[in-house]
């Protein structure tokens, strides 16, 4: 009864309420505008929005590089050079966000075979969507190092809140479509940078710190590869559905896959309060004690998830109507997917913030990745839809294992 009485009065939990505050009204923003494009856009219209996205996703989180993952480690250590690595670092992610432009202007011209169903100006504006979505992370980066946490909340309050907004004019219009609804991410996306960073990004100049970007590479160059695996596991599930079984079939999947966005963001919001503590662990007693509280957190958040699940027909249902049917068995499997993942919140962050054991991480990435991919190259010809959360907890069930027993092998090693 102590440790669960101090665990709530801690730090933790009053950092993870303003991050579970702007998780919170962005889901349930999110939850709207979900519902509002799937039944506006029918299953196979959303799915190619859905594949879009997913695009646009695997696009700017792959080219983030592990720049804000650099900062949440270094901004801590480094006050006296803080700015060096602020400076150093947002240049590095805007000629990236350049690169970026310039390759989904290239890929628009082959639209057809990139995302089947969509336009050349589909393509465009995913990109644009990307390149925002990009500076948006290295924000979200700056703020978690600097434990800003209402700051990051409101950058996702913003967004939310502005894009429903636009989508909801336009649907009165009568208008809503793919290319307008990523018109209105693209504004939300822009303004909520512009709200919430715009003061830091006016006193930012063209420095570029030599040591400061070497540090950063040295560092992130790992989580870069790593990430490259992350995303893959997240995202490619949508573009496979929609390559090979088509629309449809997308459409059912991410319908699922947008319920339990929730609770995605949940274990986002607890993963950036909990890396910058990791961090700063100078000792196995603290990372262990620390461990402890967070196993007690996550197992209530676990629980409520499989309680939900038994609801999941009435939830899917009233949410989008008798044309989702089928989404609803796909959003219990990823709800029994996605427990094993909230366990390995832990875990690796303890590999990466405590024992810098970026290699090993990385390594585990790539087989969780063979596993996703080879899974779902093997199931979705098959069985459709449910290839994808079969192939999810699969991969996350043997991320568990690895993760905690390499965790357990360090922490008896380290002193």
């Amino acid at each position: 009864m102590k440790k669960i009485l101090g665990l709530i009065k801690s730090q933790t939990i009053k950092d993870s309420f303003v991050v579970a505050l702007g998780l919170g009204v962005s889901a349930v923003i999110g939850f709207f505008f979900t519902i509002l494009l799937a039944r506006s856009l029918g299953p196979v219209n959303f799915g190619v929005y859905s594949a879009l996205t997913a695009l646009a996703a695997i696009v700017y989180s792959l080219g983030d590089l592990g720049i804000s993952s650099a900062l949440i480690n270094f901004l801590p250590k480094k006050i006296s050079e803080r700015y060096e690595y602020l400076s150093t670092s947002f240049w590095m992610e805007f000629a990236i966000g350049v690169f970026i432009l310039l390759l989904f202007g290239i890929l628009s011209l082959f639209f057809r075979q990139i995302v089947p169903g969509s336009l050349g100006t589909d393509i465009f504006l995913a990109g644009l969507l990307a390149f925002n979505y990009l500076l948006i992370i290295y924000t979200q980066g700056v703020f978690t190092a600097d434990r800003r946490f209402w700051s990051y909340s409101a950058s996702q309050i913003v967004d939310s809140a502005v894009k429903i907004m636009i989508v909801l004019a336009i649907f009165r219009l009568g208008n809503l479509s793919i290319g307008s609804a990523l018109v209105a991410n693209i504004i939300s996306t822009l303004l909520a940078l512009l709200i919430t960073f715009g003061k830091v990004l006016n006193s930012i100049e063209f420095d570029f710190s030599k040591s400061s970007f070497w540090n950063i590479f040295h560092f992130a160059k790992w989580i870069a590869v790593s990430r490259i695996f992350t995303v893959m596991i997240s995202r490619v599930d949508i573009v496979l559905l929609n390559l090979l079984v088509g629309s449809y079939s997308a459409g059912i999947f991410s319908a699922a896959s947008r319920v339990t966005l929730l609770f995605a963001m949940t274990a986002a919001g607890l993963g950036s309060v909990i890396n910058p503590r990791f961090s700063s662990f100078d000792n196995t007693q603290k990372i262990l004690s620390y461990a402890k509280k967070l196993v007690l957190l996550v197992s209530g958040i676990a629980a409520s998830m499989i309680a939900i699940s038994f609801f999941a027909s009435p939830i899917i249902i009233l949410v989008y109507g008798e044309k989702y049917l089928e989404s609803i068995n796909v959003f219990r499997y990823l709800i029994l997917a996605m427990i094993p993942f909230l366990f390995t919140i832990i875990s690796n962050s303890v590999l990466v913030y405590s024992f810098n054991q970026l290699n090993y991480y990385t390594k585990m990435m790539a087989i969780q990745t063979a596993i996703i991919v080879g899974l779902d190259l093997l199931l979705i010809p098959k069985i459709g839809f449910q290839a994808p959360a079969i192939a999810l907890f699969a991969s996350n069930i043997f991320v568990l294992f690895a993760s905690f027993f390499k965790v357990k092998t360090l922490l008896h090693e380290k002193p």
